[in-house]
């Protein structure tokens, strides 16, 4: 019995291990380019951000509505760190969500790309 718990731990072990590889490549492709959009919008160069979106974006979120997101940022406080990351593949769409920790309360950031690497969505909450 004890044998069969062993070998079925060590299956489950490597079978882990080898949905991480993946997870693993999409995290250090996605999370650095989420990252610097966040920096961007925490820095209000929001022309930067804009250039990045897809043609849906573009149409959805002009520069001069992503200017609200200004309000939101400063009432978050003073950007400290990135404390969490996840990278989801959903029809697609590369979807990295970021939890951001600022001085007066953390954002999650929802950012999406496309198979371009353009950014095709964008929360902010």
């Amino acid at each position: 019995m004890k044998k069969t718990i062993f070998l079925l731990s060590i299956f489950l072990l490597v079978g882990l291990v080898a949905c991480g590889n993946n997870d693993t490549s999409l995290m250090e492709k996605y999370v650095p380019k989420a990252e610097e959009v966040v920096k961007l919008l925490n820095d209000g160069s929001y022309e930067e951000v804009y250039h990045q979106f897809d043609e849906t974006m573009k149409n959805a979120l002009p520069v001069e509505q992503m200017g609200q997101l200004k309000t939101v940022i400063e009432k978050s406080g003073e950007f400290e760190t990135f404390d969490k990351s996840t990278v989801e593949e959903q029809d697609g769409f590369y979807v990295v969500v970021l939890i951001a920790k600022y001085s007066n309360e953390d954002r999650v950031y929802t950012i999406s790309f496309n198979d371009q690497d353009e950014i095709a969505g964008l929360y902010v909450r």
